[in-house]
């Protein structure tokens, strides 16, 4: 048992690398949209990069659902709300996607005292409240294969050489 004086103490406000990361990642992003905006021959390219960005980073997200067996409506939920869930380093489409499946299934406390003594990951799967949980973060690790692939996809529409920039910037820092 920690000593009372522990207890009371607040800790010290720091701040976290991950969210350093992704808030240089959701910089990185909105460099990109900017980008989008400037180097833009015409609305046609626009229209291209709003279309991978949906079409990725929602594809994925909701693929990510499917692989976790999850409900079409939790799919569906992670496919419309991707999109802007990548551009916020503070919400992510996995909750969304949770939320509705946990509405469609409905945990509760029996769930989590069986999540203990499940014994394979199979049983662990018919356990509605894992379930929730794998369909949420698969349905992130879907959204976060997105951003990277959408990212790419729209500098190469942009006709930027990816491999060069790496190269001058890899050749500059070493």
């Amino acid at each position: 048992i920690p000593a009372m004086e522990g207890l009371i103490q607040k800790p010290g406000k720091k701040i976290a690398a991950v969210k350093v990361f992704g808030v240089a990642f959701s910089l990185l992003i909105l460099a990109t949209i900017a980008l989008v905006l400037i180097s833009a021959q015409s609305s046609e390219k626009m229209l291209q990069a709003v279309v991978i960005w949906f079409a990725f980073t929602g594809g994925l997200s909701a693929l990510g659902v499917v692989l976790a067996r999850g409900h079409p409506l939790s799919a569906l939920t992670a496919l419309m709300v991707a999109w802007m869930t990548t551009l916020n380093p503070f919400v992510a489409a996995g909750w969304f996607a949770g939320m509705v499946e946990a509405w469609k299934l409905k945990p509760t406390v029996t769930d989590l005292k069986n999540l203990a003594s499940a014994d394979s990951f199979s049983q662990m799967l018919d356990n509605r409240l894992f379930k929730v949980i794998w369909v949420a973060a698969l349905s992130n690790l879907g959204a976060m294969a997105g951003t990277f692939v959408g990212i790419y996809l729209i500098w190469r529409t942009l006709g930027l050489d990816i491999e060069a920039l790496l190269q001058e910037i890899l050749s500059s820092v070493f």
